[in-house]
């Protein structure tokens, strides 16, 4: 409310101020005109300090910039650590849900509901616990190379007689952000874009952990399951 009324303020005291400074006559604005000018606009800058801390809560965060290196990184080690079994080194800041579900059938089929189909990677634990782990990961979403990964909402895992369901498209979340960049007069001196860099996301990667002798019975269009322990 605050951020929509004040540009509107500021130019009806602007307006003001000018009318009255012309009906104080033609040469007190011919004299002075410009001394006023410039007393207005550092009103307006002073003014713009004392309201921001008004108007910036905890939903307008200032966020830091990532390197493109360390965002490619990431993606690489947790391709690594899921695809060998390590899913026990992984942070916490790459897990975004994990179900566990009590099953004690022999099988167990795979449904993929969404747009998508995530990449699932099954590890088949050393012994028959009649428990499934199913976790969803990601390797985060960058816009310009900020950090957006807080706003990624997790699949949902459900299981339903003898099938674990995997909604990928749970929900659509929209992100407003506001971002500075450069003008055009500076970045055409220094080479950098002056519009959006790409956006940085993977889908989530799913990694199950089964009981040793549970069989896995996947649909047809899932192409990217892998077995790290077979």
């Amino acid at each position: 409310m605050i951020l929509t009324i004040l540009p509107v303020a500021i130019i009806i005291f602007l307006i003001v101020v000018i009318a009255a400074i012309i009906m104080k006559g033609k040469k007190f604005v011919t004299i002075k005109f410009t001394y006023w000018l410039l007393l207005i606009y550092c009103g307006i800058l002073f003014i713009s300090i004392a309201a921001a801390g008004f108007v910036i809560g905890d939903t307008h965060r200032v966020k830091e910039v990532v390197s493109e290196h360390d965002i490619k990184e990431k993606s690489i080690e947790l391709d690594k650590q899921l695809s060998t079994g390590r899913y026990a080194e992984i942070h916490d800041d790459y897990l975004l849900k994990h179900s566990s579900f009590d099953y004690h059938q022999e099988s167990l089929k795979l449904v993929m509901n969404g747009n998508s189909v995530p990449r699932v990677f099954i590890e088949k634990k050393d012994q028959d616990d009649g428990m499934i782990d199913a976790y969803a990961y990601t390797s985060g979403l960058y816009i310009s190379r900020v950090d957006f990964t807080e706003q990624i909402i997790a699949p949902k895992f459900e299981l339903l007689n003898d099938q674990l369901e995997i909604n990928s498209n749970a929900a659509q979340k929209e992100i407003n952000l506001s971002m500075m960049k450069n003008e055009f007069t500076i970045t055409q001196f220094t080479g950098s874009s002056s519009f959006f860099d790409p956006i940085e996301y993977n889908e989530p990667i799913i990694y199950l952990r089964i009981p040793k002798n549970l069989s896995i019975e996947d649909e047809k269009d899932l192409y990217f399951l892998q077995y790290v322990n077979e």
